[in-house]
């Protein structure tokens, strides 16, 4: 006799503008955003740092045999003058993007999003004071149109930095362990050295959503020595060639601000408009 199927019932923050801040003492900050589309695109915009020029690059991971590799931005890179959208649409098409700012340049094939299973993007921040503070009427609440969801800095921040994360699953297929019946919207996961994690399930309010999103804030080691830092990668080759250290991959990122801007733009390029 087979056995019994659980039922799972997921819940979500569903709405068509996420608002990720942090908190840390008094002080509330706004992150970065996240944005559905109608086609079931994903977006991920950032328009509260207060550095507006970065290098942004298709980068690609040497297929050396290496578990890991040093990047440099500056292959392939080319500068921005605005903040740009970080755009992941079904077919896998992945893009930086910002109308009537920067040219589509940097771009690259990923994974299309019913084949998605897992890390989508991460986040990577380093002084919170670089970033706008949340306003505690406007920066709150839940609605099918914005929500603002906060998660608790427990330690100072300018002793490290944060890395916020997004997985991206099939609803029918999200992992879960245990009797829960109903799973969500706040989650605590636990990877496979035991270390826990606390999240918010997010999704799409349109009808044809079938995905969540699964974001997790930890703290991690400092990135460098500037006070303030935001890092952005995602739009990743399939997991079988990320996994597979002899396979080139490639993957989207991003780094505000960028040291010596004028100097690179006359080696690299700039994609402003």
């Amino acid at each position: 006799m087979d056995a019994p199927t659980k039922t799972v019932s997921v819940e979500a923050f569903r709405s068509k503008r996420i608002i990720v801040t942090l908190q840390m003492g008094v002080v509330r900050c706004k992150i970065f955003q996240v944005l559905f589309g109608r086609d079931g695109s994903l977006f991920v915009t950032f328009p509260y740092f207060r550095h507006r020029t970065g290098i942004l690059a298709a980068a690609t991971i040497p297929g050396n045999g290496q578990n890991t590799s040093q990047v440099n931005l500056q292959v392939g890179g080319k500068i921005a003058s605005h903040f740009v959208k970080y755009s992941h649409h079904p077919d896998g098409q992945a893009h930086f993007s910002q109308t009537g700012k920067v040219r589509t340049e940097i771009k690259r094939q990923s994974i299309a999003l019913d084949a998605q299973h897992g890390h989508i993007f991460s986040v990577l921040i380093q002084g919170m004071e670089g970033f706008d503070r949340a306003d505690d009427t406007k920066d709150a609440g839940i609605s099918p149109k914005r929500t603002a969801l906060t998660f608790q800095i427990e330690t100072p921040l300018e002793a490290q930095a944060v890395k916020l994360v997004g997985r991206w699953f099939d609803v029918s297929a999200l992992p879960v362990a245990g009797p829960a019946t109903t799973i969500g919207p706040n989650l605590i996961s636990q990877d496979q050295e035991g270390r826990q994690r606390n999240g918010f399930l997010v999704a799409s309010p349109y009808t044809n959503a079938r995905h969540v999103l699964f974001v997790t804030c930890e703290p991690v080691p400092r990135l460098g020595p500037d006070s303030e830092i935001l890092l952005f990668y995602g739009g990743f080759s399939a997991r079988e060639i990320m996994d597979d250290t002899t396979k080139e991959a490639g993957f989207l990122a991003f780094i505000y601000p960028a040291s010596n801007a004028e100097d690179l733009k006359k080696t690299l390029g700039t994609i402003d408009l």
